[in-house]
C-alpha cells in the first residue's frame, strides 16, 4: 500500500530512487519537482521516501515541530549518522537538551569575546605569506577555518596533523552521500569509516590528554571535565562525538560560506568596495561582536552569500507518527524534508533569485523578513545551529583581514559550480586573483 499516494511526485528508479539525481545535482533535481508538482512533492533518497516542503509556513511547522513528533537523529541517520555519530544534530528531544545545555557554555558572548584574539591571530599568520596572484579560495579558506576552530575550540595548533585531520574530514563527508554504502575496498563508503576512525583517534587522545591536566577555557577541556547528572564524567566516546560534530561543522560549513561570498564580491567589484571601506575603516583593528551592527555592507553581503548557499541545504526529520504539515499529512515512518537550498531561491520570494544582491537585505527591502522561516541558513527551533554567531565573527573577521589591503578578482568565465550536497564545495577549482 502507497502511504504516500496522495502527494504529488513519483519514488525514482527501481533501488536507488532520485539518489543518483540528487548526488550529482540537487538543485536541479528539486526545482524539476517543484515546476512539476509545487512546493509539496516526494522523494526517494539513500533509501529514504519522504516528503519534501517548500514554503515557510511549513519550514516554520517542521522546525518548531510542536508535537515531538518529528525526529533529527532518524532523518539524519541514512546518511551522515554512521560518520558523525551522536553530534548535536543527530540528538532529539530531552536527550538533545541536556547535551545542548553542557556545550552551549562554549557559544556565550563571554566566550565568543575569548575567541576574537585567536580568530584574528590564525588568520594573519595564514594570510601573511599569501603571495599576490591565482589562489584557490576554497582550499585556503578550509585551510584556514580547521585551523582557526582547532585553536578556538581545542586549544591547540593542529600542527603536522592538520592535513591529515583535513583530509579525514574531507573523506568522511564525501561518504556520507555516497549510493554504495558498503565498505568495500576502495570505496568512498570505506575511505570515510577510516577517515572516522582516524578522527576518533586524534580526539581520542586529546580527550586522554586534558583528563590528566588541570581543566582549561577550551571547549574540549570543558567537556573532559564536564560531569552528567550522576556526577560521573561524561563517556570519552560522547566527548569525542561531540567534538568530531562540531570541527566539522565549525568548519566545513564556514568555509563554503566564505568561499561563495568572496568568489562573489570578486565577481561583483562595485560590491566588494563597499565592503572594503568597511573593514578598512576599522584601522587593522580585530573584528569584535561590537562591531557587527557597523559592518552593514558586509553583513548583507554574507546573508546573501548564505542565501545562494547555505551551508546545510537540506534538513532532513523522520515522522515517529502520523504527523499533519500544512494541512498535508505525513504518515508515521516517513521522512519530511525542508530545503533552505530550494527556499532561498523561490521564485516566489525573491526578486531575481539567482543573483547576488547584498540589499535585497537592505531596510526598505528586506526581502528576507517576508515570514520568520523565510531565510534559514542556519536552521530553526531546537536545533538552530549553536555556533552561528561564532560563524559570523568568522567570516566577517577573515573577510576584514584579506579586503583590507587587498583586492580579489574573478573570471566570469571561469564556470564554477557549486555542488550544494552535502556541504557546499565547488566541484574545480575556485581560483581568484590576489592583488
Amino acid at each position: 500500500m502507497d502511504l504516500l499516494a496522495h502527494v504529488p511526485g513519483d519514488r525514482g528508479w527501481p533501488v536507488v530512487g532520485h539518489t543518483l539525481s540528487f548526488v550529482h545535482d540537487a538543485a536541479g533535481l528539486v526545482e524539476r519537482h517543484r515546476r512539476a508538482h509545487g512546493d509539496v512533492f516526494r522523494m526517494r533518497v539513500l533509501g529514504r521516501e519522504g516528503v519534501t516542503f517548500l514554503t515557510p509556513q511549513a519550514t516554520r511547522e517542521i522546525y518548531l515541530d510542536p508535537g515531538k513528533v518529528l525526529s533529527s537523529e532518524r532523518g539524519w541517520s541514512s546518511s551522515i549518522g554512521p560518520l558523525f555519530r551522536n553530534g548535536l544534530m543527530l540528538r532529539d528531544f530531552d536527550d538533545h537538551h541536556r547535551h545542548r545545555r553542557v556545550m552551549q557554555q562554549a557559544f556565550s558572548r563571554a566566550a565568543l569575546t575569548g575567541y576574537v584574539d585567536a580568530i584574528h591571530d590564525v588568520t594573519d599568520r595564514h594570510l601573511r605569506g599569501l603571495p599576490a596572484g591565482d589562489v584557490d579560495v576554497y582550499v585556503l579558506m578550509k585551510r584556514l577555518t580547521l585551523d582557526i576552530a582547532a585553536e578556538v575550540f581545542v586549544g591547540v595548533s593542529l600542527g603536522q596533523q592538520s592535513e591529515r585531520v583535513n583530509r579525514a574530514f574531507q573523506a568522511a563527508v564525501a561518504a556520507s552521500i555516497t549510493p554504495l554504502r558498503v565498505a568495500v575496498p576502495g570505496s568512498t563508503y570505506r575511505r570515510g569509516l577510516r577517515g572516522r576512525a582516524e578522527l576518533t583517534r586524534v580526539f581520542g587522545e586529546l580527550v586522554a590528554q586534558r583528563r590528566r591536566e588541570e581543566p582549561r577555557g577550551d571547549l574540549l577541556s570543558r567537556l573532559s571535565h564536564a560531569t552528567t547528572e550522576d556526577g560521573e564524567l561524561l563517556p570519552v566516546d560522547d566527548v569525542v562525538d561531540h567534538m568530531v560534530f562540531l570541527m566539522l561543522a565549525a568548519h566545513d560549513t564556514t568555509t563554503s560560506t566564505l568561499a561563495v561570498m568572496l568568489w562573489q564580491l570578486a565577481l561583483h567589484p562595485a560590491e566588494q568596495d563597499r565592503v572594503a571601506e568597511e573593514v578598512r575603516a576599522l584601522g587593522g583593528a580585530p573584528v569584535t561582536p561590537a562591531d557587527h551592527g557597523r559592518l552593514e555592507h558586509t553583513t548583507r553581503a554574507m546573508q546573501e552569500a548564505l542565501r545562494l548557499s547555505p551551508p546545510v541545504p537540506f534538513s532532513p526529520r523522520h515522522a515517529l507518527a502520523d504527523v499533519e504539515i500544512t494541512g498535508v499529512r505525513v504518515p508515521a515512518g516517513h521522512g519530511v524534508n525542508v530545503s533552505s537550498l530550494a527556499l532561498h531561491r523561490h521564485p516566489d520570494w525573491w526578486t531575481l533569485p539567482d543573483a547576488f544582491d547584498p540589499d535585497r537585505f537592505a531596510p526598505g527591502r528586506e526581502e528576507h523578513k517576508q515570514h520568520s522561516h523565510l531565510f534559514v541558513p542556519f536552521g530553526g527551533g531546537a536545533h538552530l545551529c549553536i555556533g552561528n554567531h561564532v560563524a559570523e565573527v568568522m567570516v566577517k573577521a577573515i573577510v576584514a583581514r584579506l579586503l583590507a589591503g587587498r583586492r580579489v578578482t574573478a573570471d566570469p568565465a571561469a564556470g564554477v559550480v557549486i555542488r550544494p550536497v552535502p556541504i557546499p564545495k565547488p566541484r574545480g577549482p575556485m581560483l581568484l586573483t590576489v592583488r
